[in-house]
């Protein structure tokens, strides 16, 4: 009882000093007596106080040891067949307002009749090595054992991944580890194998194996679309190889206009990107970038007129910078569409047209034209008179055919003039009209007797 108060005098202290790793005295075993599991090596539980209350964690994970709830070190397997045994572990002790942690030394102390050649382990833990994506390789790496190690049994652990087995093999016999098939960098980037064996007294033990994938540029880059505008109205987006959209001509009525982000991604690993629009004549659109890498701008750098062109197509070409090079091809349709944005205009800048006198009522005088180069509502023209001399003449609103309403007498009339409106329909803009001037001109008869005075 003296000891153990002692003892715990000793390590009152380090209760509450947990700046760095305190060690205990090291614990001397006799391997021999440890011929199963579930024996108790080394007991905890009043060491480190005898009345106040802690609880242990054995922090170093341990193929040989574990500690129980009631902070009791046992062993794990036999250890009866284990030659100079050295092994260090992470004692945490936790009370209720602090934690220390201990480094505690177990060392075997029977060295008769041991056989080296008993002790058993991996050359390395972990292997870790690098194999390109889209190859098979055979025997690609070779798992030794110590030399020490008499007798040795391969296998993939039951705990890799179901996925682990479908792609790699190992022998048995050999330790040689194989593919089945190819690796895929997109798919996976890094795999983790567990590699376990057995000694001739059947007592596991096990490395890691960690497969680091090296890419190759098998992927071409890839682009999304983005439209800010939204006046911007998408007619086929289901390929995202050919877009298909429509904006009005009054929204890229001047530079700089945003059609449209592009952000470009790549299955493969980080690269830079050239994108380009292919054409050989000149249009009226830029691409900016990249920025931050990975993001371009396609905008307008000229005002963009539906009555000068109506439809732009732009490939473009998107290129990364592996090796070797791949592209990607793509097209983007633009369709402008109209705004009210012209007026009708007439043929002639002012009409002249005779008409001899006696004529009869209802004859044509003369057909006036307007055009209007928008489409639609927007380019369809009706004609009207607009000043007092419509007794004389009326018009026909849709086709523009001037007719008399009078027989014009040269005696009474030489001639005379009137304006005609030329006016568009737009269905929610507004009203466009243009203003002409006819003059016509009455030509005289011979249809005056000459009077005696």
């Amino acid at each position: 009882m003296i000891s153990i108060i002692i003892f715990s005098i000793f390590f009152i202290p380090l209760i509450y000093s947990n700046n760095y790793l305190h060690s205990l005295p090291p614990i001397f075993i006799d391997s021999n007596k440890y011929s199963k599991s579930d024996l108790i090596v080394h007991d905890f539980r009043y060491q480190f106080h005898p009345v106040y209350p802690y609880r242990c964690l054995l922090q170093t994970e341990s193929k040989y040891f574990y500690l129980n709830p009631s902070c009791q070190l046992l062993s794990r397997t036999s250890l009866k067949q284990i030659c100079l045994f050295n092994l260090t572990l992470k004692l945490e002790i936790i009370f209720p307002k602090n934690t220390t942690i201990y480094e505690i030394i177990i060392k075997s102390n029977n060295q008769t009749n041991c056989q080296q050649n008993q002790i058993c382990q991996f050359e390395k833990n972990p292997y870790r090595i690098k194999l390109k994506e889209n190859k098979i390789y055979k025997n690609f790496l070779h798992i030794k054992t110590l030399s020490s190690c008499l007798s040795t049994n391969y296998l993939l652990s039951s705990t890799n991944s179901k996925k682990n087995f479908e792609y790699f093999f190992l022998n048995s016999s050999t330790g040689y580890l194989s593919l089945l098939q190819s690796l895929d960098y997109e798919s996976i980037t890094t795999w983790k194998l567990v590699i376990q064996a057995h000694d001739l007294h059947h007592i596991p033990f096990y490395t890691y194996v960690i497969i680091d994938v090296d890419d190759v540029n098998d992927c071409p880059p890839l682009l999304s679309w983005n439209f800010p505008l939204q006046t911007i109205q998408i007619i086929n987006d289901t390929d995202s190889f050919n877009i298909e959209i429509s904006i009005y001509e009054s929204k890229v009525e001047q530079k700089n206009i945003i059609i449209a982000n592009l952000i470009v991604s790549d299955l493969d690993s980080p690269s830079k990107f050239d994108l380009t629009i292919n054409s050989s004549e000149h249009l009226p659109f830029n691409i900016d970038g990249p920025y931050g890498d990975s993001t371009y701008v396609l905008l307008t750098n000229n005002q963009l007129d539906r009555e000068y062109q109506d439809k732009y197509i732009l490939n473009l070409i998107l290129n990364d910078h592996g090796k070797p090079i791949l592209t990607s091809y793509y097209k983007l349709i633009i369709n402008l569409l109209d705004n009210n944005d012209n007026s009708p205009k007439f043929d002639k800048d002012i009409y002249y047209v005779d008409i001899q006198e006696n004529n009869f009522i209802n004859t044509t005088l003369l057909q006036i034209f307007a055009n209007d180069s928008d489409i639609g509502e927007n380019g369809r023209v009706t004609y009207e008179l607009n000043n007092e001399k419509t007794n004389y003449i009326w018009i026909d609103k849709q086709t523009g055919i001037i007719r008399t309403n009078i027989q014009f007498d040269y005696e009474e009339i030489k001639n005379f003039s009137f304006y005609v409106t030329a006016i568009d329909h737009p269905n929610n803009e507004q009203q466009l009209k243009t203003t002409v001037m006819v003059f016509v001109n009455i030509i005289d008869q011979n249809d005056n007797i000459p009077k005696v005075n």
